[in-house]
């Protein structure tokens, strides 16, 4: 007589894996600057960046709703990772903004942003749509902590900046500018700490001699 019991088919119970949302998310994120760096933003496909994130198309548009949200989550992500918090109150003047130019500067001279950097000069040729993402999540936030400190120091009376604005994109070009556009197109390499930080010193011990007051020549003092 036949066991019927030990005929019958043995269950096989699986469980499921639940993934985590954000990680999905930041899973997502890697994989769509890899291939936003390796295609270019415009030749870069929704189904490639699924393909690389290893999840299908309908899940990738579950995450986002398009290409460029896509891109700006990428930026916004970068930001995020990069504290760019300078404390500026009882400190000197030129402290101040040697630490904020140099983190401006290890910010966009990274090798992620400049490869970044890179596509929205591409994208410019088809139109400036990363052009105004990248202005908003990434550039932005240092130039406006730059510029409000700038202005702060000429209400107080300790530096004289008629123009905020105009004095951040000086100091911007004097220790900053020239070696990114070179780095972007190719024509020189990242400077090493000690070279930056020399550079922007410089830079910083200028810019505070000529926008130096009459009542404050001292422009290393305590804000």
């Amino acid at each position: 007589m036949m066991n019927c019991s030990a005929m019958a088919p043995r269950r096989v119970t699986t469980r499921r894996v639940l993934i985590n949302p954000q990680a999905r998310r930041d899973a997502l994120i890697a994989a769509a600057e890899r291939v936003f760096v390796r295609q270019g933003y415009h030749a870069a496909t929704m189904d490639q960046i699924a393909a690389a994130a290893g999840i299908s198309k309908r899940t990738l548009y579950q995450l986002v709703s398009s290409k460029e949200q896509l891109f700006t989550d990428l930026l916004a992500c970068r930001q995020q990772a990069f504290d760019f918090r300078v404390e500026t109150a009882n400190r000197p003047i030129d402290a101040v903004l040697f630490d904020l130019l140099i983190g401006w500067a290890d910010h966009i001279l990274s090798a992620k942003a400049i490869a970044l950097t890179r596509l929205i000069m591409v994208d410019y040729l088809h139109g400036k749509t990363l052009s105004r993402i990248l202005n908003r999540e990434s550039a932005k936030p240092c130039r406006d902590a730059l510029i409000a400190f700038l202005a702060a120091c000429h209400t107080s009376g300790d530096l004289r900046i008629d123009d905020p604005d105009d004095a951040a994109n000086m100091l911007y070009g004097m220790t900053i500018g020239n070696i990114h556009v070179k780095i972007l197109l190719g024509l020189g390499k990242a400077p090493s700490k000690t070279e930056l930080h020399q550079r922007v010193q410089a830079a910083v011990a200028l810019f505070l001699h000529g926008a130096s007051t009459a009542h404050s020549p001292d422009n290393s003092r305590l804000r």
